[in-house]
């Protein structure tokens, strides 16, 4: 009878140790001033196009901020170059990433991660890490991935989150650099220690913090996924615009981006899109080349919640022509100018040889 008493007792504080365990291995890493980031560099923050930026942009120690305009930063947020702004988001970037990376780990990762769907825990990779095709994360609770080295994701790929999965509780802790790749879809924020790119295309539902390199933009759209979650009911649910200039002629890959409510959502438009361009419901992405004309039209998004919760927008997408299409007109016409010319001249040259 002692003997089962004893291992009753040794069973339930095995059990309260365990819990206590977990608690902690997924508790929210404090982000600070962070939380009003989006984007945030040690050195420069460096854009091409129209990408569109949903919170902060910020530079310290460095204070080179270079391709706003044509980029744009909305949702009440605002560029901060070396000010103190900025500073002290770095110190609170020192500390998040310090303490993401000390966490308990709860289980090892490696490799690519794309095809599996992983739960709410702390995921270490002693090396580096790649995103290929869709990695779902699923349920409440934090998720933070342990970094050794780089972070890579492929071209067109996904992190998609369901069952109360939410952007803001996601954290990725980066060794040294990440790279987001072309028109791939990324959630969480991620906290490197070196640089942050995202090339052409690519659409961030989170944060991109770098401590000392810089953070690079190509035709992005990066939104602030608020502070993280960690009781009581959901965010309330909004949805963001995707990019508005496009070109006649050339690719266009942007998304709807939807925050708050509860994951995984559903995406519709009300009216048309420019010719020439789709929109995927599940994922809110918008593709394709555009043949020509400006659009405005109304998005939706539809959340998981019982019952689910609805939320609008009005957006535009302008057509501009391509400059590819406007250099062969323009060439044309200086060369018919030059020829013209040309042959005025030799023309008076020799009727001067003449006299």
């Amino acid at each position: 009878m002692k003997t089962t008493q004893r291992l009753k007792k040794l069973s339930l504080l095995f059990l309260g140790v365990a819990f206590s365990y977990c608690l902690r291995a997924q508790s929210a890493v404090p982000l600070g001033s962070d939380v009003t980031y989006t984007v945030l560099a040690g050195s420069t923050v460096t854009n091409t196009g129209p990408t569109i930026i949903f919170g902060n942009v910020g530079v310290s120690p460095g204070t080179a901020v270079t391709g706003f305009p044509p980029g744009a930063v909305t949702g009440g947020g605002a560029l901060h170059a070396a000010d103190g702004s900025a500073g002290q988001a770095q110190i609170d970037l020192t500390t998040a990433y310090l303490n993401a990376a000390g966490q308990a780990a709860t289980a090892t990762v490696s490799g690519d991660l794309g095809g599996q769907t992983l739960t709410s825990g702390v995921y270490k990779s002693t090396s580096s890490l790649g995103i290929t095709g869709t990695l779902t994360l699923s349920g409440p609770g934090f998720f933070i991935f342990q970094i050794g080295t780089a972070l890579t994701t492929a071209s067109g790929s996904h992190v998609v989150l369901i069952g109360g999965a939410r952007a803001a509780n996601i954290f990725w802790q980066v060794g040294s650099s990440a790279t987001l790749g072309t028109t791939s879809t990324f959630s969480g924020t991620i906290l490197a220690q070196a640089s942050v790119t995202l090339t052409t295309g690519a659409v961030l539902d989170g944060r991109a913090l770098a401590r000392t390199g810089a953070v690079t933009l190509d035709h992005n759209t990066g939104v602030n996924p608020g502070a993280e979650v960690v009781s009581g009911p959901p965010p309330t649910l909004s949805i963001t615009c995707p990019v508005g200039a496009a070109q006649v002629g050339q690719p266009y890959n942007s998304s709807l981006v939807a925050t708050g409510g509860t994951p995984p959502y559903t995406f519709s438009i009300v009216g048309a899109l420019p010719p020439g361009l789709i929109l995927d419901t599940a994922s809110g992405a918008i593709t394709g080349t555009p043949t020509g004309g400006a659009a405005t039209f109304t998005v939706t998004v539809v959340d998981s919640e019982g019952p689910p919760v609805t939320a609008t927008n009005t957006c535009t997408i302008t057509n501009a022509a391509s400059s590819s299409q406007d250099v062969p007109t323009l060439s044309t016409w200086a060369l018919g100018l030059l020829a013209l010319s040309l042959v005025t001249y030799a023309m008076g040259s020799r009727r001067k040889r003449h006299v």
